[in-house]
């Protein structure tokens, strides 16, 4: 038998090392919304504080106008701090001038995932300000992609099962997080 030095592990050359083949990816809910349900509360804070709880990060709808910050999907709507949005766990979609302006000038330790989508529809692929790829659709352009709302081109999902990507955002955590771990498809 070997041990390594800080006897931490031994390792007997005549078994064979088992090496993990799981590929991990972090999940990110759209609006907040993780299980398909509760739509009507999408891009709330209530909503994206019981994301938060699932152990998701999320993507939201920002807005500024005059000096205030506010969430909401097709304007804005609810009153937040800049402090609130602040933190790894977030990816911002800037959704108007204002917005984008201002987290262009901010330390990126404290906002470091934001994007903006220049037209819509969406692009093939818009860049955050980390560098990934926010890709619409159900095929990542390479391991840094994040998938986009798979959910509407593959009702069923069944195209997350084998993804290898950064990461996948959805409202359909739950479901595919479970088909992923399980390997299962119902």
């Amino acid at each position: 038998m070997f041990a390594c030095q800080a006897k931490c592990h031994q390792f007997d050359p005549g078994i064979p090392l088992q090496i993990s083949t799981k590929y991990y990816m972090i999940y990110i809910s759209y609006q907040g919304i993780y299980d398909g349900q509760n739509y009507e509360y999408a891009n709330t804070p209530n909503q994206i504080g019981k994301a938060f709880g699932y152990g998701v990060s999320v993507m939201a709808d920002v807005w500024k106008v005059s000096d205030k910050f506010y969430l909401g999907s097709d304007q804005p709507l609810t009153e937040v701090t800049a402090k609130y949005l602040q933190g790894n766990r977030w990816y911002l979609n800037a959704r108007n001038t204002e917005m984008q302006t201002w987290l262009s000038t901010q330390n990126p330790k404290l906002y470091p995932n934001w994007f903006y989508f220049p037209s819509m529809p969406p692009p093939a692929y818009v860049t955050t300000s980390n560098g990934k790829l926010i890709t619409p659709g159900t095929v990542p352009i390479n391991n840094n992609s994040i998938v986009f709302l798979p959910e509407i081109t593959d009702t069923g999902c069944f195209s997350t099962v084998k993804l290898k990507c950064f990461g996948i955002c959805s409202t359909y955590l739950n479901f595919i997080r479970r088909m992923r771990d399980e390997g299962r498809w119902y």
